[in-house]
This record gives C-alpha cells, structure tokens and sequence, in this order.
C-alpha cells in the first residue's frame, strides 16, 4: 500500500493547483493534485504530466482513467466502489483514499485500496 504525507514516511508532496498554469508554480516532476477538471486532464495528459484527480462519483473516476490520471484521490464514501471499479477494469492508476485519519491505514489495507494520501501530504499553490 503507497502511503502519502504521514508523518513517519518520506514522500513527495501532490500539488494542489486551481488552473494549469500553476503547474509553473510546481517542483519538476511532481505530481498535479486538482479537482475533476476534463480541460485540465487532457493538457496535463498532452505534456506527459504526472496528475492525479479528485473525483467524486464514479463517473468521474471513469472519466479520469480515460484521461490518463495516474491517480484518483477519493473521499471514504466512494473507496471501495472505486476500487473495485479499478480492479475489475485494470486501471493503470492508482486509488488513493484522501485521509486526515492515521487509523484509516487500517481500512484501506483490509479493503484492498491501493493507498493513502493524507491531507498533510498536500501543497497548495
């Protein structure tokens, strides 16, 4: 399981960006963190940016594969559903539950969910 900003392992920070054109605002080689933007995804996809999308149905997280998101950052009500979605399907990204709760590590282990990103793990620019 890829654990993301917890205090005890070393990670890289996801960006958190608003427009494409924070991505200049953005260590090289990092990781775009933004809300489920089809304009944005299809740039960052077209650069060969690394991005991950925050989706909140399973229709974005369908949208989101398509447009190449390495990853997508999930809420607790959505993980399973979107996990399963990714198994069965063979999404090349990764699901990742958005936490603030170290004893979630426990919940995502037991259900399968590839990994955790911790708020804390998040830039904003």
């Amino acid at each position: 399981m890829m654990l993301w900003g917890h205090s005890a392992i070393a990670s890289e920070p996801f960006y958190a960006i608003h427009v494409y054109e924070d991505i200049a605002k953005t260590a090289p080689n990092s990781v775009i963190l933004s809300a489920f933007d089809v304009t944005l995804a299809q740039k960052c996809h077209a650069e060969k940016i690394c991005f991950a999308l925050h989706v909140k149905q399973i229709k974005e997280l369908i949208l989101a594969n398509a447009l190449g998101a390495s990853y997508f950052v999930v809420t607790k009500d959505i993980a399973l559903h979107a996990q399963k979605i990714a198994d069965t399907y063979l999404f090349d990204g990764k699901v990742l539950l958005l936490s603030n709760d170290e004893n979630d590590i426990e919940f995502a282990a037991l259900h399968g969910i590839d990994g955790i990103l911790f708020e804390s793990g998040i830039r904003h620019v």
